[in-house]
């Protein structure tokens, strides 16, 4: 006669097999899961576009299911802005801010996120190379060549004039000081014979140089002026209203092929939902900068925005270097026009959307407020 084992001998054996089973698990999907390095040139403070990239860092995570993590590496200690790309494309960085300003020889047909006329709102500028974009094989081919995978898009925000002399408030007021200027800005300097010595140095650079002497101005971006605490070394602040520049986040092309099917189809969704939120964050960012760069407890600036006749002023003297730029381009890759034309096509179409309609976050509010 065989005897019957106690009913808590069998559940002990059971519950302790199904704990084994659980740990096993665990340890699998521990040693599953995948750090990817982000480089990015900002300091790692409190601000709304940080709280972004953390949220995106998080949603990763959760939508993987654990099997990917992002591991944020801030203020250039993986890799310089400058050399975010060939860092990316080479394996020392997995994923980061890239910006076209120092990649133009390689990837021309990115070099043209960089604007100088137009709207240099956030959301607009970003949208409109969105829909620019979208499908233009061209810029896909370009991006593959260099091993390069675009999972994301954010502005650097409106271009702005900071100095220690005068403000810059036209062409005319830079009376032979020596000023960090955009590749446009040079050559827009040549054609029209503005007084001014153009000085090439790296976007950190900037306030050592300003508080040197090294400079007396730079063109630079609203928000991240008090971030980099130029408003210590810098007087005036000039808020152009026009021109930015495109921070396209970018994935070592050999990662992205590695990832699985569900991994990337993660990416894909994130992104036009991660663009949004940092165009958002940027645009407030930009109204605290204000605030705070006017009111600074100890080191306050003098701050401007540019009047039509003065906007205009920048924009007539800008408009024959932006010809020269898109033909410079256009030599080494053709479809540099077509690209331009229609990111300025799309600037114009989300900027009147954005003045009939408002911004999409505040389309929700009044739909979800009128439901």
């Amino acid at each position: 006669m065989t005897k019957k084992k106690p009913r808590k001998l069998i559940r002990f054996a059971t519950s302790t097999v199904l704990m084994l089973a659980l740990a096993a698990g665990f340890q699998m999907a521990q040693a599953d899961a995948r750090t990817l390095n982000f480089a990015t040139p900002r300091p790692p403070t409190e601000r709304p576009t940080n709280d972004v990239l953390r949220w995106w860092v998080d949603e990763v995570n959760a939508r993987t299911g654990g099997t990917i993590e992002i591991k944020v590496h801030w203020l250039q200690s993986l890799v310089a802005f400058r050399d975010a790309a060939r860092g990316i494309q080479s394996g020392v960085a997995d994923i980061g801010d890239v910006t076209p300003e120092y990649t133009a020889a390689r990837n021309p047909l990115w070099a043209i996120t960089q604007t100088e006329t137009g709207s240099g709102d956030n959301y607009i500028a970003t949208e409109a190379w969105r829909r620019a974009t979208n499908g233009f094989t061209p810029l896909e081919e370009e991006s593959a060549q260099i091993g390069l995978r675009p999972i994301g898009y954010y502005s650097s925000g409106v271009r702005v004039n900071i100095s220690t002399t005068r403000p810059y408030l036209t062409p005319d007021d830079f009376k032979g000081d020596k000023v960090r200027m955009t590749p446009r800005a040079i050559s827009a300097r040549t054609n029209s014979k503005w007084n001014v010595t153009p000085v090439n140095i790296t976007f950190t650079d900037i306030y050592s140089a300003l508080e040197r002497g090294t400079i007396d101005g730079a063109q630079s971006y609203l928000y991240v002026i008090a971030p980099y605490k130029h408003n210590e070394v810098a007087k005036h602040v000039v808020n152009t209203t026009i021109g930015q520049s495109l921070i396209p986040v970018m994935m070592n092309a050999r990662v992205w092929e590695s990832l699985t099917d569900k991994e990337r189809e993660v990416f894909l969704e994130l992104e036009p939902l991660f663009s949004e939120k940092m165009t958002k964050a940027g645009l407030e960012e930009a109204e605290q900068s204000i605030q705070l760069l006017q009111n600074h407890p100890r080191y306050p600036v003098e701050y401007y925005t540019l009047n039509e006749a003065q906007r205009a002023a920048w924009e007539q003297d800008m408009a024959p270097a932006i010809e020269e730029y898109i033909n410079d381009i256009a030599k080494r890759n053709p479809a540099a026009h077509e690209l331009h034309e229609r990111l300025m096509t799309h600037i114009a179409e989300v900027e009147r959307e954005v003045q009939e309609h408002g911004y999409p976050w505040q389309r929700k509010q009044s739909l979800e407020a009128s439901e």
